[in-house]
């Protein structure tokens, strides 16, 4: 087996200090022979600068903290800050599991002409509890059943569980800023197109889904960005594009309805 390649991992932030003690020491319990951690900030006013500085004088991250325009934009800049043979993606309020890195380390290296990885990924809410465990169980199914047809039809691939090989970055390139809620899913239907991801048989990380997340807020436009996403890198899969476009609606209109059904039974 090949060596095992230096991962970054690439955390964007802006006023994290509620949670990022949480996924730092999550990163830094990795105990991974090869880690360059590089954090981004939005320039934060709630202490998360602090933490940082903090971290930073111990030698355990690197950070820069200015104004930027966003989540795509500050994951684009880690990404060039980065100095790992793979870059990786955990956002200031989520998690890696113990062993993850080693266990996506191993799987990459003994598959060195794969470009990106992909394991599983718990959800949590706001309390850091495990929930949606539906949710994730379908993801996961669809996961090792893994192909560029299925993956158009919606996006079952986790952020903080994937890991890409920095060359292949170089080659597709980074997240398009158009996109403020789905840049990932169009940056991993890239790579798609060029290849399976390994899949890491692993649960990697945990995604935070809190009431104010991007995910929440921005529900709805998710979902037509996301039918966009397939459109843009469908070509020779018109089935799977349309399949996307009406679960994407349908998706919608069942939260449209669960929202109205809420506000009724409160009313």
């Amino acid at each position: 087996m090949s060596q095992l390649p230096t991962i970054s991992v690439v955390t964007p932030t802006f006023n994290a200090a509620a949670t990022i003690d949480e996924t730092l020491a999550s990163i830094q319990s990795q105990n991974y022979p090869a880690l360059d951690h590089v954090v981004v900030d939005g320039g934060s006013t709630d202490g998360t600068v602090e933490i940082l500085r903090r971290e930073a004088e111990a030698g355990r991250l690197r950070f820069v903290s200015e104004p930027d325009n966003g989540l795509s934009d500050a994951f684009n800049k880690g990404v060039r800050m980065a100095t790992g043979d793979v870059v990786a993606w955990l956002n200031a309020d989520d998690t890696y599991e113990p062993g993850a890195l080693n266990a996506v380390g191993t799987a990459i290296a003994a598959e060195p002409s794969a470009e990106w990885a992909v394991g599983r990924c718990k959800i949590m809410g706001g309390d850091g509890a495990e929930s949606r465990k539906a949710v994730t169980a379908y993801k996961n199914f669809l996961l090792k059943r893994f192909s560029l047809g299925l993956y158009l039809t919606n996006n079952f691939v986790s952020s903080p569980a994937t890991f890409v090989r920095r060359n292949a970055l170089d080659e597709v390139g980074l997240l398009d800023e158009r996109f403020k809620y789905s840049a990932d899913y169009d940056l991993w239907l890239r790579l798609a197109r060029r290849g399976k991801p390994v899949y890491v048989d692993a649960d990697v990380a945990k995604f935070r889904m809190a009431d104010d997340s991007l995910s929440i807020t921005g529900f709805e436009d998710q979902f037509v960005e996301h039918a966009q996403n397939a459109k843009d890198n469908g070509e020779g899969h018109r089935l799977a594009v349309l399949v996307n476009q009406f679960m994407s609606k349908a998706i919608v209109f069942v939260y449209r309805s669960i929202m109205r059904w809420r506000r009724f039974r409160g009313a």
